[in-house]
């Protein structure tokens, strides 16, 4: 045992010494070139998180508006006024993976439809066009009936 404290202290003052300190501005320097190289060379086409890194976001150019069965909105709580509704926006203005985060309804048949007319302008970051998944909200519109 005291063979190992004495190893220990003789080792105390390496462990604690502090690491070579680099110049803050070649680590800031380096960070922005690799930061650089990654978005020189990432896929475009595959999705990221809207909003992160600070982006402009999709914009629906063209299609109807989601409408709900009228039935299934009685159901609801009268302060559910709006949906929040999820998706992949693609580089050629296209949704897919949709999906409601909130009420709880589903997308039935005619809104898959209308989804798929949905047009967007793509997302923009750093002045060039970029898949993302955004959260969008809409009003709780009840389908009229036939």
């Amino acid at each position: 045992m005291p063979g190992l404290v004495s190893l220990l202290l003789l080792s105390a003052p390496v462990l604690a010494a502090e690491p070579a300190t680099q110049d803050k501005a070649a680590v800031e320097a380096e960070f922005q070139r690799n930061l650089e190289a990654f978005e020189k060379n990432m896929d475009r086409s595959q999705p990221i998180p809207c909003g992160n890194p600070p982006m402009r976001r999709p914009e629906r150019i063209s299609g109807e508006d989601l409408q709900f069965d009228p039935w299934r909105l009685a159901q609801l709580d009268e302060n559910e006024t709006h949906y929040l509704l999820t998706c992949t926006f693609k580089l050629d203005g296209t949704v897919t993976d949709c999906r409601i985060l909130k009420p709880a309804l589903s997308l039935d048949a005619s809104n898959r439809e209308t989804l798929k007319q949905w047009r967007f302008k793509p997302a923009i970051y750093k002045d060039k066009p970029i898949a993302t998944t955004c959260t969008l909200s809409g009003k709780l519109t009840p389908r009229p009936e036939n």
